[in-house]
C-alpha cells in the first residue's frame, strides 16, 4: 500500500484543551510553541484548532484523513514491537511549515479540504483488532496538533490491550507535553536538522523545542523512542552537523537510542534538490557510531545499514529489507551469542484480562466498517 487512503468527506469540531481566553476576543493556545494567538472565525498556524464564539475547538476530531496497515518499522521504529503491523492514521493540518514535507497533501490543508470518515476513539482501537494490529500509530501529519483524539484513542486502546505510538516533530509544550505522551508507549521523533538556521528556514520553526522534547521523553517519562534525521543534501548534511548531532545524542540521551538516518527524494516545495546519495546516508551512520552510539540506521534506500547488530559482539540479530524483517535472532531481548541485553520493546505483552474481549471488538468493527479496504 504505496498510498494514504483516504475516505468520505466529514467534518467535525470539538472543544480543544491547552488554550485560554483573552481580553481582545482573541484564544492564546499553548499546545505548541508557536503560541498562536488566534482571532474570532480564524484558526492558528496548524489550520485545524480555531476561534468558535470566544472558544477554541479542535476541527476534524474523530474525523481522520487517513488510515492505513503498515509495518512498524515504516514509522520507523526498529527495537518496538519488530515484525509486527501498526494500524497508522493523520488528520489534517501541521504546526509545523517544512518545504519538503512527503504528506503534504494533507498536513498543508483545513480540515474541510480532506476527505475524511467518522471515527470515534473507540472505533479506532476495534479497526486495529480487526486488522490484526497490536499498536496504533498516530503519524501522517504531526499528531501533537491533534492531542485531544491522540488522549482518547489512547484510553480506548489501552482497554483492549493496544500499544500506542507518535510518529511527530516533537513541537509540544511543556504544559501539553506529559498530558499526551504519560498515554503513549513509543515515539519517533523527527529531529529533521541541527542547527537554528535549517528549522528556521525550512520548517518555520525552532530547534530548541525539539530538543527538549527529546529530553523530556528520556528524563521524565518511560515512553520508548527513537529519532529520524532526513539528510537533504547541501541543507544538513555537513559531517560536522552530523557528527554534532551524534554527539548531543550521546551527552543528553545515552548511546543507547537508535538513531535513523534517511533519504530525501524531491518532494512539495523542495523538487530542486537531488535525492540523497546513499554515500551520504554510509558516512553519516559511520560517523554516529564512531561517535560512540550503539544502534544506528540507514533508511529510505537498501542497505545493511537498516540492520540491527549487537555493540558487543557485532552478532547480526534482526536482518531487515527495506521495511521487512528478513530474520530475527533475538532471544528474550538479548543476543543470542554473548547475552547483552538490547535496549527496546521486543514483545506486546497484554493484560492478563483485558476489560473488553477483542473478538467481540473484532466483530464489532467488522459490523460498522466492512466495507473498508485496508
Amino acid at each position: 500500500m504505496s498510498e494514504l487512503e483516504v475516505l468520505q468527506s466529514a467534518a467535525d469540531s470539538h472543544e480543544a484543551r491547552w488554550w485560554e481566553r483573552e481580553a481582545n476576543g482573541k484564544v492564546h493556545c499553548y499546545l505548541c510553541p508557536r503560541h498562536c494567538h488566534i482571532g474570532e472565525g480564524q484558526a492558528g498556524f496548524c489550520f485545524i484548532r480555531a476561534n468558535q464564539g470566544g472558544t477554541l475547538y479542535t476541527l476534524g476530531y474523530a474525523h481522520p484523513a487517513a488510515l492505513q496497515i503498515d509495518p512498524i518499522e515504516k514509522k520507523p521504529l526498529n527495537h518496538f514491537l519488530p515484525g509486527t503491523r501498526v494500524f497508522s492514521m493523520g488528520t489534517a493540518g501541521c504546526n509545523m511549515g517544512c518545504f519538503f514535507c512527503q504528506n503534504w497533501d494533507i498536513s498543508k490543508s483545513r480540515a474541510d479540504q480532506v476527505r475524511a470518515a467518522y471515527v470515534p476513539p473507540e472505533d479506532v482501537a476495534k479497526l486495529a483488532i480487526r486488522y490484526d494490529c497490536p499498536s496504533i500509530a498516530f503519524t501522517y501529519n504531526e499528531p501533537t496538533i491533534w492531542g485531544e483524539y491522540v488522549i482518547d484513542i489512547c484510553r480506548a486502546a489501552k482497554e483492549y490491550g493496544l500499544k500506542t505510538v507518535m510518529v511527530s516533530n516533537g513541537y509540544i509544550t511543556r504544559e501539553a507535553f506529559h498530558d499526551i505522551y504519560d498515554h503513549i508507549d513509543a515515539a519517533n521523533i523527527d529531529l529533521k536538522a541541527f542547527t537554528e538556521k535549517f528549522y528556521g528556514r525550512v520548517t518555520l520553526t525552532h530547534l530548541k523545542p525539539v530538543l527538549e522534547t527529546l529530553e523530556r521523553l528520556k528524563n521524565e517519562t518511560n515512553v520508548w523512542f527513537e529519532i529520524t534525521n532526513l539528510i537533504i543534501p547541501t541543507l544538513n548534511d555537513s559531517p560536522v552537523e552530523i557528527r554534532e548531532l551524534a554527539k548531543w545524542v550521546l551527552e543528553r540521551l545515552g548511546p543507547d537510542v537508535p538513531v535513523h538516518f534517511t533519504a530525501f527524494h524531491p518532494d512539495f516545495k523542495l523538487r530542486d534538490k537531488p535525492r540523497t546519495p546513499p554515500e551520504i546516508l554510509h558516512a553519516a551512520r559511520a560517523a554516529a557510531l564512531e561517535a560512540g552510539l550503539h544502534y544506528v540506521y540507514e533508511g529510505n534506500i537498501f542497505s545493511g545499514g537498516a540492520n540491527t547488530y549487537c555493540p558487543s559482539c557485532k552478532a547480526l540479530l534482526i536482518r531487515r529489507s527495506w521495511h521487512d524483517v528478513q530474520e530475527d535472532n533475538l532471544r528474550n531481548g538479548c543476543c543470542p551469542k554473548c547475552g547483552h541485553a538490547i535496549p527496546g520493546r521486543w514483545t506486546n505483552e497484554l493484560p492478563a484480562v483485558a476489560p473488553r474481549g477483542q473478538r467481540e471488538a473484532q466483530a464489532a468493527a467488522d459490523e460498522r466498517y466492512g466495507d473498508l479496504n485496508l
